[in-house]
């Protein structure tokens, strides 16, 4: 099945997937497809809303296929939130701990991907900003070691960076990775109101350069 796009998803209306059926998946293919279209429902519905119907629906496969996989909603619930944040630290914060370049031109990189990936994989990002301002239940105490292990993968880079003489002494290491993490919360603000990704580009460059870089 062609994946959809947030926006595209039809779950009011079940017309488009009843005359689709099920093809036949090993298992674990089968998990993989069910997780990625959870993931586009729950961007769409919302991480409280989404149910293992919508998910159901959107699969076009029976409910007890979904329940099967994830025999709850929190079980449901987590692994999608488990599949964002793999998204989000490995994609974007860990793969750049071992790039040949300054510590400082990593985070503009890493910040100016992130901006990209936006459009290319928007429910990703609608789920963490989401996820990111459910501040009780199990859901924030992920959400909280999410944010640990960022700023702590972030803080190490920046350290680096005081090493590489690309970034200013005087930036308290945890401050300063805590400024990048939310750097993207802005980023990501920015282009679901409408600004170009030219703007979006030339705020990333602004952003590190007068806050990270040597005086």
């Amino acid at each position: 099945m062609a994946k959809k796009k947030l926006g595209e998803l039809d779950l009011a209306n079940g017309s488009d997937v009843k005359r689709v059926r099920a093809v036949r998946m090993s298992p674990e293919r089968r998990r993989v497809q069910l997780l990625e279209c959870a993931i586009l429902v729950f961007a769409e519905k919302g991480i409280l809303n989404a149910t293992h119907a919508d998910v159901a629906k959107f699969a076009a496969v029976a409910n007890p296929t979904v329940f099967h996989y994830f025999p709850t909603i929190e079980k449901l619930q987590e692994e999608v939130i488990r599949e964002v944040r793999r998204f989000l630290l490995d994609g974007f914060v860990l793969s750049r701990a071992h790039l040949n370049a300054s510590a400082s031109e990593r985070i503009e990189d890493m910040l100016s991907s992130f901006a990209q990936s936006i459009s290319s994989n928007p429910e990703y990002i609608t789920i963490w900003l989401e996820w990111s301002g459910l501040t009780r239940g199990f859901l924030w105490d992920m959400y909280l070691e999410f944010y640990r292990d960022t700023v702590k993968a972030l803080r190490s880079l920046i350290l680096e960076g005081r090493k590489d003489n690309s970034i200013s002494e005087r930036i308290d290491a945890s401050d300063g990775a805590r400024v990048v993490l939310s750097m993207a919360h802005a980023i990501a603000h920015m282009h679901f109101s409408g600004s170009s990704a030219k703007t979006m580009k030339k705020t990333v460059h602004s952003l590190v350069s007068i806050y990270i870089a040597p005086e």
